[in-house]
């Protein structure tokens, strides 16, 4: 009788594990700034990759406050932040940006490295 019971909610847990693990997760993959309105201040995700050859730009202390970005397309974007990005982004090849367009710029309110 309580085996029983259990069966449904273990059902249940498996299904959204699933649903998680296959829709939600982040990927590798690389995203489109397309989607980003010029102007707009809504902050959205987006996976990107580095472009090491422009370099990055980095304050009087030495970190790193900008560099340029790839999406799917080929489209290239300037990338800024106001925090410090994380000296490791010099060593990756795809992160993930929660941010938001401002003329031809990313404003990063946060760079997270994917691979």
């Amino acid at each position: 009788m309580k085996i029983s019971r259990l069966i449904l909610p273990a059902i249940f847990v498996v299904v959204i594990a699933v649903m998680y693990f296959t829709y939600f997760a982040s990927t590798g993959e690389l995203g489109s700034f397309s989607k980003f309105s010029p102007g707009s201040e809504i902050n959205q995700e987006i996976n990107v990759a580095i472009v090491k050859a422009k370099g990055f730009e980095r304050d009087a202390n030495g970190y790193i406050i900008s560099f340029f970005a790839r999406d799917i397309n080929n489209v290239e974007v300037k990338v800024t932040s106001h925090e410090s990005i994380p000296a490791e982004i010099a060593n990756a090849e795809v992160v993930e940006l929660l941010g938001h367009m401002h003329e031809n710029s990313l404003i990063a309110l946060r760079v997270t490295i994917i691979k």
